[in-house]
This record gives C-alpha cells, sequence and structure tokens, in this order.
C-alpha cells in the first residue's frame, strides 16, 4: 500500500493548502503606493532660531575650551562663558515650542 503525501509540508512537493500563496511584491499588509518613503519636511521656522543658537554654541565653546585649554587666556575664558550662555538660551528656546504635533 502506498504511503500518503505530507500535504502540510511545500518541501514534499505539494504546496500546502492551508498557507496562501506569498507574492514577491509590495508587503501584504500595505499597499504599494504606501510603501514609498516621503523626505522628512523641512524644519518649521520656529525651530531655526534655536537650532542656529546651539550650532553657533556648540562650535564657540569647542573654541573657547581649545584656548582655555592651550594656555591660560582670558579670552578663551569670555568665549566659552557666551558660548554656554548661548546654548542655555537654545535649549530654553527648543523647550518654549513645546510637544510636537
Amino acid at each position: 500500500m502506498p504511503e500518503p503525501k505530507n500535504t502540510s509540508d511545500p518541501e514534499a512537493g505539494a504546496p500546502a493548502k492551508d498557507k496562501p500563496a506569498k507574492d514577491k511584491g509590495a508587503p501584504a499588509d500595505k499597499p504599494a503606493a504606501e510603501v514609498v518613503k516621503q523626505p522628512p519636511p523641512p524644519p518649521a521656522e520656529a525651530e531655526r532660531i534655536p537650532r542656529m543658537a546651539l550650532s553657533v554654541g556648540a562650535a564657540a565653546l569647542m573654541i573657547g575650551l581649545a584656548m582655555v585649554g592651550s594656555g591660560p587666556s582670558d579670552i578663551g575664558r569670555f568665549v566659552a562663558l557666551g558660548a554656554l550662555i548661548t546654548m542655555i538660551y537654545g535649549v530654553h528656546s527648543f523647550g518654549r515650542l513645546g510637544a510636537p504635533g
């Protein structure tokens, strides 16, 4: 008497009847139009000033610390202090914007 074939094993030759055929295209849960990623939106005008303050403050702080680290420098001390104040302003401004959305 011949042995019955195992129909649940796809490797046995016959495809499984309880599993749907897989499509090699877009994911099954999303249409092809939704798979395309959109570029991120540009930052809002309100975020421009705090971002600039943080960028300038970080660069000035690195310069001020380099000046102070290379030797005693009164100018480097004031540059580093001004940079820290600028960064505090930038962080404060971001906090005042509120939660996104």
